[in-house]
């Protein structure tokens, strides 16, 4: 009876055994759809459907599972190749794994103002489901691209990463994930992000830097940046910080920003930059301050300038928008061009972008030191992108200073051209754009102003020029200013010029001045005048001799008498020259001279001139004068009539030629060359009357 009994509980724990074997070898041959169903259920359990997925292998240490998708079957929110967990028998048990693998995976996250969302992994950040928490081990992805959705605009992450648990984060880090804008015409080039970022159920943390991937070059590092959100109350900080070195064959604006390359910038020097956001409910706001070192914009339509000096940026985005604001502090601008056309000057004021219209309100002052911070123009411009149309206005009040501020000081291109400027100027400029046509017009009010130009000395400038055009430069029709002093071999005085700038250039309508009780009128006979080379026509009106002779005063000379004509002047390189002319006489005058140089006369021929000159009353007198009025003129003159007192009235014939320095005589009031000079230059052409002629060189 016990042998019986012992047999049969030993073949009872064979068939046990037989069928606990079976069964192991039963589960052992359908692991891989049992795990699938566990692991399924488990997901289910949290929350995270659909899924679906293959168990290409499992063992006692490790689980490969492939074709994974998670997420609507056509656009999945996650999707992987192949995943491989490792784990020990204990920690499985216990619902813990060594690590997870992934290969080639894909991800969509959507950043919206209600916070962040992982499609149909939000269950993993928002701890909902059931079945516990889901404690995640170290995670290794050999490349996973996560195409993110915002309100911006969508970007793709591409690279390595790993996760692993940190606290109750995720912790997310990459050696260098590639972040690019979806779209065939991206804003940016690709970025290079390595760094961290940490993950909760509400809040992103991140600390990484930056570079811009540009193709056929070294990777250019951007900025570093730090910042934290937090979702659920909408708030969040970050700080960021860079340095750039741009340079025609390296680092450009275009090659950064692919979306500037329309603008063909072409720029050099250094920038260095730091930036603020600040998230706030639907309210992103942006500061950034940039200090520009040497940055030079190259071949602009305004030519090629170089800037140096701080720029504030500012922008809030979202329900308490703001418009864009760019703040110049104290940039300074120089000229590259050569000749240098206009002085270091800094630039201060905000310039704003709202929608499609952008305002600026500037100051322009002079950046150098010896009139370092004086107002050059303020500046207040608008344009309207979306109609095609702005204006630029700009005026000032501008005192002059001789050796100080002057327009040869703020506008180098004209040194040496105008100089020892003095007086005061107010002027008002304004640009016109609509629909790609330009329209300029200003108003410059000139108040005692004075100068010194090559071909003159000038004093007093007092009017109101307006121009209709600034590019090119027009007139309003004729312009008239009035002169207190012009010197250029004459001293003039009181005078006025009317003057128009048209399609030909500057022309003089009528300049004229009150001389000797008559009158002196100048005006324009060639093309056009610059300041190097011109042609006018003097024209001498009904002068008096016995004024002139008072202007002139030269000791003992008197004359009676009244002289007109015309005289050609040229400006040749910026000296006037005389081109000779005629001036005669208009009535019968007296030339009386009894100075010193009557006395002296030494021949008989030189005391017959000088006794004839006592008392010549000339029936013609006729001349002219030619050469440069700053340096040697020649001045030719001639005379017909008699001395009532000398030979019965018997008429003589006196020609005069002389050479001398016509500037130094008005400057000097005085002739630099005497009566005496004159009568011995010119004695041997005058001879004593014989008794069968009745005038020198005439038949009897």
């Amino acid at each position: 009876m016990l042998k019986s009994w012992k047999g049969r509980t030993l073949l009872i724990l064979c068939a046990f055994l037989l069928l606990a074997g079976g069964a192991a070898v039963y589960v052992w041959q359908q692991r891989a759809p049992l795990a699938e169903q566990v692991i399924g259920r488990a997901l289910a359990e949290r929350g995270i459907a659909p899924v679906s997925f293959r168990v290409s292998f499992i063992g006692l240490r490790s689980i490969t599972l492939s074709d994974i998708a998670i997420g609507p079957g056509s656009s999945p929110d996650l999707a992987a190749d192949k995943v491989t967990v490792s784990y020990s028998l204990g920690e499985l048990l216990s619902g813990n794994v060594q690590s997870i693998s992934v290969g080639e995976a894909r991800a969509r996250v959507e950043v919206s103002g209600e916070g962040i969302s992982l499609g149909a992994l939000d269950p993993l950040l928002e701890g909902e489901g059931g079945g516990g928490p889901l404690r995640l081990p170290a995670i290794d992805v050999e490349n996973v691209v996560v195409e993110v959705e915002t309100p911006r605009g969508n970007v793709v992450l591409a690279g390595p990463a790993t996760v692993r648990p940190d606290e109750a984060a995720l912790a997310i880090s990459s050696d260098g994930v590639q972040i690019s804008e979806a779209g065939p015409q991206p804003r940016f080039a690709p970025l290079l992000a390595v760094g961290q970022v940490r993950l909760n159920e509400t809040d992103i943390e991140v600390d990484a830097d930056l570079s811009s991937v540009i193709e056929g070059s070294d990777d250019v590092s951007l900025l570093h940046v730090e910042g934290r959100y937090e979702a659920k109350a909408g708030k969040g900080t970050a700080q960021a910080n860079g340095a750039l070195s741009f340079s025609g064959d390296g680092v450009t604006p275009a090659r950064l920003l692919p979306v500037l390359k329309r603008l063909y910038l072409d720029v050099a020097g250094d920038v260095d930059y730091a930036a603020t956001v600040e998230i706030d409910g639907g309210n992103v706001r942006v500061l950034a301050d940039a200090t520009a070192r040497g940055l030079s914009l190259q071949q602009t339509a305004a030519g090629s300038v170089s800037f140096s000096g701080d720029l504030r940026f500012s922008k809030t985005f979202g329900n308490a928008a703001t418009p864009y604001r760019l703040e110049l502090i104290g940039l300074k601008a120089t000229d590259l061009a050569r000749p240098e056309r206009f002085a270091p000057v800094t630039l201060e004021g905000p310039a704003i972008m709202e929608g499609s219209l952008i305002e600026a309100d500037l100051v322009v002052r002079s950046a150098l030191p010896a009139i370092r911070g004086a107002r050059l123009a303020d500046i207040d411009a608008r344009y309207d992108r979306a109609a095609g149309k702005g204006r630029v206005h700009a005026n000032a009040s501008i005192a002059f200073k001789p050796d100080k501020l002057e327009l040869q000081t703020v506008l180098p291109v004209l040194k040496g051209v105008v100089t020892r400027m003095k007086g005061a100027a107010t002027y008002s400029a304004e640009a016109r754009l609509d629909d790609g046509n330009l329209a300029t017009a200003g108003t410059v009010t000139l108040d005692n102003v004075g100068f010194v130009a090559s071909a003159a000395t000038v004093e007093g400038v007092n009017g109101t020029v307006q121009l209709s055009s600034l590019f090119p430069p027009r007139t309003k029709g004729v312009q008239v200013l009035s002169v207190r002093t012009l010197e250029a071999g004459v001293p003039l005085e009181d005078g006025k010029i009317a003057f128009e700038l048209g399609r030909d250039g500057l022309k003089i309508v009528d300049a004229s001045w009150p001389f000797a009780d008559g009158k002196l009128v100048l005006v324009s006979s060639g093309q056009a005048v610059t300041a190097s080379n011109a042609e006018f026509m003097l024209t001498v009106d009904n002068v008096d001799l016995a004024t002139l002779l008072e202007i002139v005063d030269v000791p003992g000379l008197r004359a009676t008498g009244h002289i007109g004509g015309r005289v050609p002047i040229a400006i040749r390189n910026g000296d006037p020259v005389l081109l000779d002319g005629a001036i005669s006489a208009k009535d019968d005058g007296v030339i009386v001279y009894r100075g010193g140089a009557a006395d002296a006369a030494s021949t008989e021929q030189t005391k017959l001139l000088t006794d004839a000159l006592q008392n010549f009353h000339y029936t013609e007198l006729e001349g002219g004068l030619s050469g440069n009025a700053n340096g040697n003129v020649t001045l030719r003159l001639n005379l017909r009539g008699a001395n009532p007192d000398l030979y019965d009235g018997y008429p003589f014939a006196i020609n005069v030629k002389l050479e001398g320095s016509l500037a130094d005589i008005l400057r000097r009031g005085t002739v630099g060359f005497r009566p005496l000079e004159l009568i011995k230059e010119q004695s041997n052409s005058v001879a004593p009357p014989a008794a069968d002629e009745t005038e020198p060189g005439t038949e009897p």
